[in-house]
C-alpha cells in the first residue's frame, strides 16, 4: 500500500509540473498589403512537430511544453514564410505576411506538374498577384500588367470598353505571324478573348514566362512567351469566408487636347475669307444666319459615362474539399454613341482529396457578355472625322432642342449620333471554361495527372440597319451571324521527385492534344419595313443571302523534363517537346524544340553566408527553341471556294495556292540575368536575352501572273536583343504598425534588326503601312522626307533620296530638294523604328495603419506611329471648306517668313515623313487609395471580418508631345482613334 501511494505521488506531481510548465501561444497573422487576417496559416514551432493554423480570422492557438524564448515559423501557400521569436514569459505573438509578388519564395506554376518554389525555378518567370490584377475599373485583366513586368509591353489601344489588351514579350519575334503570348487559364491554352470575358477579381496570379528554360515545354505556340493564369481557389480546414464588393467609376477620354484643337467660328470664318473660299460680306450674312460656335467634340462624346462592377465570392474548405464559388456583374459605358460592354459571370473552383492516393478538381466558369459598337469609325465623316463639320452649325436649334432625324440647317447632314443609333451593332458571347483534373499518387513521390478543358464560346453578331432610317425610308437591312468555336486541351503527365542525400531530381514525361473547330454561319436580308418586325423572314425574299464556313485544327505533342539540383544549391534543368501540326505541310508537321538551363544559388556559399549586406544573390543562364503556329488553319493546301463562275450558276474556283513545304517557325532565345537582394531591403533582378527568328511565316508577295499576290512561305530571319531590369526597395518598412513605402522601377531595352528576306531582296517596302523591312536594319518607317517650307516662295521642299539603293539609306542633303512631290519616287528610309527601344513602368506602395496607396506609372520612349488624322485635319486647300486645327493658321504668306505650311495655292499636308510622331509618352496608368477599418472595430460585430473603402483611377495624367487623340495605340498609323478613357471612382469591399 505504501509503495502504491508513493507511485500516485510520483505521477500527480509528474502531471501537476507538465501542467505548470504547458503554456497557449495566442496571435493574428494578417497581410502586409492590406492589413486583413489570413485564414489557413500554418504555424509551426520551428524544428518540432507542434504547430496548428489560423481561422477564418486570422488567428491561432498553440499549445506547447517548451520553454524560454520559442521560434514559429508562419507559412502559408502564395505567401513568404516568416520566423519570428517568442521572448521568455511571451503568450502573444502576431505576424504579418507578404503575399504574392512581393513574396520571396511563393509557389508558382510555371509548366507541367506539380508546382514549384520560385526559388528553385531556374526558368526566367515574373508574377504578378491578385493585388495587382483585381478592383480595376476595366475589363479586360491584362490591362492591369502593364508597366509591372520587365520586358512585357502591354498596350491599351481603345477606349473601347471590349478593347483586348496588345501584349509583346522582348520585342517582335515575327513579321509575318502572330506575336502574341501563349494564353493559359490554370493549364488549359484559351484565346485573350478569353480573359476579357471572366472576372479578374477571379484571378490569383498571372505568371509570365520569358525565357527559353520556362517556355520550351510548351514547344510550337512559346515563341513569344507565356501568359500562365491562375484563378483563387479555397483552404482545406478555413471558414467560409464570403466577400461581396462593388465599385463606380465615370470615364471620360484620358486627353482632350486633340479635340479642343480645332479652329472656332471667328477664326475658321477668316481662313477662309484669305483662301478666297467666301468674301467679308458673304461670311458675315452666314455668320448671322448661323450665329453658333459648336465644339463638336462635346457633342460626339459623351461625357462622365459610368463604369458599374458588383462581385460576390464565397471561399473555403471543409473535410479534404476546398472550394471557391463567384459570380460578378460589369457594366460600362464608351465615350461614343452606342459603344458599350456588359458581362455577367460565375465561377466554381472545388479541389477534394478523396483517398492518400487520389485528388481530383473541377473548374467550371461561364459567362454572357453583350458588346455594343459604333460602326462610323477610321474616316468616317459621321465618326472621327466628325470633327471637319464648320462650327457656326449646330446639331441643337434655338431653344436647344436637337435635330435628331432631320437634317441640320446650312450643314445638310444628319447628326452621328443618329445616324449611329439608325445603325446598330450588337455582339452577344456566351462563353464556357470547364476544365478538370485527376491526380494519383500510386507511391511515394509518383505523381500522374490528367487534365482536360474547353474553351469555347457561341457568338451573335446583329448589324442592321432600321426601317425607319429617314436616310432610306422602308429599307431597313439585318444581318445575323452566329459563330461557335471549341477548343480542347487533354493533358497527361507523370513526374518522379526522388532525392539521394544531397542531388535532387525531378523527371516529367508527358502527352497533350490540342485541337480546335469553329463553325460559323450567317443571313443577311433588305428591305425590311418595320423596326417592330425586324427578323430575317420580314425582309425582301428575293433579296436573301446566306453563308456558311467549318475551321480546324489540332496538336500533338509529347514532352519530357529533368531537373537536377545539389543541394539546392546548384541547379540545371533540360526539356524537349515534339509537336505535330495541321497547319503546315505533309512533310514538315512535325517539329522538336528543346531547352537546358542553369542556376547557382550563390548565396549559400560559404563565402557569402557570413555577408549581412547580401541578402540573396541568385545566377541563371539558358538556351532553347521554341516555335511559332500562329498563322492561318490551311494556308499550306491549295484550297477552293465555290464561285458563281459559270453563266451566274454555282462553281468552284481555286482561291489559295497553299504551299506544301510550310513548316514551323522557329525560334532560338538565349538569356542570362541574376537576382540580388540587399540589406533585406533592396531587390533587383537583371536579365540580358538574344532572341533569333528564323523560317518566319511570312506573306510572299508574288507575280501577278501566278494567279496570286501573296503565299505564305518560310523565309527570312529576325534578331531581337535586350536587357529587363526590375529594382524595388523598402524605404520604410515597420510590421508593428503595418508601415511600408515601397518604390519600383523596371525597364525592357529591346533593339531588332533584320538579317534575312527573300528573293534576294536587300529591302522591302509593305506596301501601304509606311514601314520598311532592310537587311541589317531596323524595322523602320519608310515615307518621303519633309526638308521644310521654302521662306523665299512658301513652296513645300522634300529631299531627293539616293538614286540606286533603293528605299534602305536616309539622305537628308539640304542642296537636293524638291518641290513636286510624288509618293513613290521620293520615299525613303526616314531613319525612324517602327517600335520603341524603352518600355517600363514605375510606381509606389505604401501603407500605415489600415491605410495604402498604390500609384502605378507606364512608359514608352522611342515610340513612333502616323498620324493619319493630320492629313485631314490639316489640310485646307485639299478638304476646302471644313474645319481645321489651329496649326494651319502658320501658313506662308510673305518672303522670308518661316512656317510651317506653304502657301494657299499648294497642298498643306502630303503623306510623308511629318506625319510620323513620337509617341513616347509616361502615363498614370493607375491610383488607388484605400482604407481597411482596424479588427478592434470588426471584432465588435462578430460577423463582419473586414471592410475596405477605396478610391480608384486609371489613366489619371498623360505627358506626351504626340498630337493625336492618343499616344498608346499600337500600331504603325492612327486613324479616328478611340483614345482610353480616364476614370475615377470609388469602392467597397466587405468581408464576412
Amino acid at each position: 500500500m505504501k509503495k502504491l501511494l508513493q507511485s500516485l505521488f510520483v505521477l500527480l506531481f509528474i502531471a501537476l509540473n507538465a501542467m505548470a510548465q504547458e503554456r497557449t501561444i495566442t496571435g493574428t497573422v494578417t497581410a502586409k498589403e492590406d492589413g486583413l487576417p489570413i485564414p489557413g496559416v500554418t504555424v509551426r514551432i520551428k524544428n518540432s512537430t507542434e504547430g496548428s493554423t489560423t481561422n477564418s480570422n486570422g488567428k491561432y492557438s498553440l499549445k506547447t511544453t517548451a520553454s524560454g524564448s520559442i521560434q514559429l515559423d508562419f507559412s502559408s501557400i502564395g505567401f513568404g514564410t516568416v520566423t519570428k521569436l517568442l521572448p521568455v514569459g511571451a503568450t502573444t505573438l502576431n505576424a504579418v505576411l507578404e503575399s504574392e509578388s512581393g513574396a520571396l519564395d511563393e509557389v508558382v506554376v510555371t509548366g507541367y506538374g506539380s508546382g514549384r518554389r520560385i526559388s528553385s525555378v531556374v526558368g526566367s518567370v515574373t508574377v504578378v498577384g491578385a493585388k495587382t490584377v483585381e478592383n480595376k475599373p476595366v475589363a479586360n485583366a491584362f490591362d492591369a500588367l502593364q508597366g509591372k513586368v520587365a520586358g512585357l509591353q502591354v498596350f491599351s489601344s481603345s477606349g473601347e470598353p471590349s478593347t483586348t489588351a496588345s501584349l509583346r514579350l522582348h520585342g517582335v519575334g515575327s513579321l509575318g505571324a502572330s506575336n502574341a503570348p501563349l494564353f493559359l487559364l490554370d493549364g488549359i491554352q484559351v484565346d485573350e478573348s478569353t480573359i476579357l470575358n471572366m472576372n479578374p477579381n477571379d484571378i490569383e496570379t498571372v505568371s509570365v514566362l520569358k525565357d527559353a528554360s520556362s517556355t520550351s515545354i510548351y514547344g510550337a505556340r512559346a515563341a513569344n512567351g507565356v501568359l500562365y493564369v491562375t484563378t483563387k481557389r479555397g483552404k482545406v480546414g478555413a471558414d467560409a469566408t464570403i466577400t461581396v464588393q462593388g465599385q463606380y467609376t465615370v470615364a471620360n477620354p484620358a486627353s482632350d487636347e486633340f479635340y479642343r484643337n480645332f479652329l472656332n467660328t471667328a477664326q475658321l470664318s477668316q481662313l477662309q475669307i484669305e483662301q478666297g473660299l467666301r468674301t467679308p460680306a458673304a461670311t458675315a450674312s452666314l455668320l448671322a444666319e448661323f450665329p453658333n460656335d459648336t465644339k463638336w467634340y462635346d457633342y460626339y462624346y459623351k461625357k462622365d459615362v459610368p463604369t458599374y462592377q458588383t462581385d460576390l465570392t464565397i471561399s473555403g474548405g471543409g473535410g479534404k474539399t476546398a472550394y471557391y464559388i463567384s459570380g460578378s456583374f460589369f457594366k460600362g459605358e464608351g465615350n461614343r454613341f452606342r459603344s458599350g460592354f456588359d458581362r455577367y459571370t460565375m465561377r466554381s473552383n472545388l479541389t477534394t482529396t478523396l483517398n492518400q492516393y487520389i485528388k481530383i478538381g473541377m473548374n467550371l466558369s461561364a459567362g454572357t457578355s453583350n458588346t455594343q459598337t459604333n460602326g462610323l469609325a477610321g474616316n468616317d465623316t459621321n465618326g472621327p472625322l466628325a470633327l471637319l463639320a464648320q462650327p457656326w452649325f449646330s446639331p441643337y436649334d434655338a431653344n436647344g432642342n436637337e435635330y435628331y432625324g432631320t437634317v441640320i440647317p446650312g450643314w445638310g447632314r444628319y447628326s452621328p449620333r443618329y445616324i449611329a443609333d439608325k445603325t446598330p451593332f450588337t455582339r452577344n458571347r456566351l462563353s464556357f471554361n470547364p476544365s478538370g483534373f485527376v491526380e494519383i499518387t500510386p507511391v511515394k513521390n509518383v505523381t500522374i495527372k490528367s487534365q482536360a478543358g474547353i474553351d469555347g464560346f457561341i457568338d451573335r453578331e446583329t448589324s442592321a440597319r432600321l426601317a425607319s432610317d429617314v436616310r432610306f425610308p422602308g429599307a431597313g437591312t439585318l444581318s445575323e451571324y452566329y459563330s461557335r468555336r471549341i477548343n480542347k486541351t487533354l493533358t497527361n503527365t507523370i513526374e518522379y521527385r526522388f532525392s539521394l542525400e544531397k542531388h535532387n531530381f525531378s523527371v516529367l514525361g508527358g502527352q497533350e492534344y490540342v485541337d480546335g473547330v469553329t463553325q460559323e454561319f450567317g443571313a443577311n436580308t433588305s428591305r425590311l419595313p418595320n423596326d417592330n418586325l425586324f427578323i430575317l423572314q420580314n425582309g425582301d425574299a428575293s433579296n436573301r443571302g446566306v453563308s456558311s464556313s467549318k475551321s480546324e485544327y489540332a496538336f500533338k505533342s509529347l514532352f519530357g523534363r529533368l531537373e537536377y539540383n545539389f543541394d539546392n544549391k546548384y541547379f540545371i534543368d533540360g526539356s524537349i517537346r515534339e509537336d505535330k501540326s495541321s497547319r503546315f505541310g505533309a512533310n514538315k508537321q512535325t517539329a522538336t524544340f528543346w531547352s537546358v538551363g542553369g542556376m547557382w544559388r550563390a548565396k549559400k556559399e560559404s563565402f557569402l553566408e557570413d555577408v549581412k549586406w547580401l541578402t540573396d544573390l541568385t545566377v541563371r543562364a539558358s538556351t532553347g527553341t521554341s516555335g511559332n503556329s500562329a498563322i492561318g488553319n490551311y494556308e499550306s493546301l491549295a484550297t477552293a471556294a465555290g464561285s458563281p463562275n459559270y453563266n451566274g450558276l454555282p462553281g468552284v474556283a481555286q482561291s489559295a495556292a497553299g504551299n506544301p513545304d510550310l513548316g514551323w517557325e522557329r525560334q532560338q532565345k538565349t538569356s542570362a540575368g541574376f537576382k540580388a537582394s540587399f540589406l533585406d531591403r533592396i531587390r533587383l533582378d537583371v536579365e540580358f536575352y538574344y532572341r533569333e527568328t528564323s523560317q518566319q511565316l511570312i506573306n510572299v508577295p508574288q507575280a501577278y501572273t501566278t494567279g496570286y499576290s501573296l503565299v505564305r512561305t518560310n523565309v527570312g530571319a529576325l534578331q531581337n536583343k535586350g536587357v529587363d531590369i526590375t529594382l524595388d526597395f523598402d524605404v520604410y518598412r515597420n510590421d508593428k504598425h503595418g508601415a511600408f513605402v515601397t518604390p519600383y522601377i523596371n525597364a525592357n531595352m529591346n533593339r531588332n534588326k533584320i538579317t534575312e528576306l527573300f528573293q534576294g531582296k536587300n529591302y522591302y517596302v509593305n506596301p501601304g503601312t509606311g514601314v520598311l523591312w532592310a537587311i541589317g536594319e531596323p524595322v523602320s518607317y519608310v515615307y518621303p522626307m519633309w526638308a521644310g517650307v521654302n521662306p523665299a516662295n512658301g513652296l513645300p521642299q522634300w529631299y531627293i533620296p539616293n538614286s540606286g539603293d533603293g528605299s534602305v539609306q536616309t539622305r537628308t542633303d539640304p542642296t537636293a530638294v524638291t518641290s513636286t512631290f510624288s509618293a513613290a519616287n521620293l520615299q525613303q528610309n526616314t531613319g525612324i523604328q517602327r517600335y520603341a527601344w524603352l518600355n517600363g513602368g514605375f510606381g509606389v506602395a505604401a501603407g500605415y495603419e489600415g491605410i495604402y496607396i498604390n500609384a502605378d506609372f507606364t512608359y514608352s520612349k522611342g515610340k513612333y506611329m502616323i498620324n493619319n488624322d493630320r492629313y485631314f485635319f490639316e489640310n485646307p486647300t485639299t478638304f476646302s471648306g471644313f474645319n481645321q486645327s489651329v496649326t494651319v493658321l502658320d501658313y506662308w504668306k510673305t518672303p522670308g517668313q518661316t512656317a510651317t505650311f506653304p502657301n494657299l495655292t499648294q497642298q498643306f499636308t502630303q503623306f510623308d515623313s511629318r506625319l510620323i510622331e513620337d509617341a513616347s509618352f509616361i502615363r498614370l496608368k493607375n491610383l488607388q487609395v484605400g482604407y481597411n477599418l482596424p479588427r478592434s472595430i470588426l471584432e465588435k460585430t462578430k460577423a463582419v471580418k473586414g471592410v475596405k473603402v477605396f478610391f480608384l483611377a486609371r489613366n489619371l495624367l498623360t505627358f506626351t508631345e504626340y498630337t493625336g487623340p492618343d499616344p498608346e495605340v499600337d500600331s504603325n498609323i492612327s486613324l479616328g482613334a478611340y483614345p482610353n478613357t480616364r476614370q475615377v471612382g470609388f469602392g467597397l469591399q466587405l468581408t464576412f
